[in-house]
């Protein structure tokens, strides 16, 4: 395995656990915003929050699709000459 195939599958690892991470604080974000409309609180602050974090999360989703690309791009380069 190459330095560099190793690298991308390190940034891979840390980008897919920054993703399920993510995924669980807009999670939780969501059904905090929607406790405070339930409760006739202004959600305004809150509304702001959440589209920040959905989009870090689409920045998230991005970078792991990037370096998966990466990823496959290296291995069908290599296959090709393997074969």
């Amino acid at each position: 395995m190459s330095i560099d195939r190793e690298k991308i599958l390190k940034q891979l690892a840390r980008v897919m656990n920054q993703v399920a991470q993510s995924e669980e604080t807009v999670a939780r974000n969501r059904r905090a915003v929607a406790e405070l409309e339930g409760d006739g609180q202004d959600v305004s602050l809150a509304t702001k929050m959440l589209k920040y974090l959905e989009h870090v999360q689409s920045i998230n989703l991005a970078e792991q699709q990037r370096l998966e690309k990466m990823l496959s791009e290296k291995t069908d380069g290599r296959e090709k000459l393997e074969v």
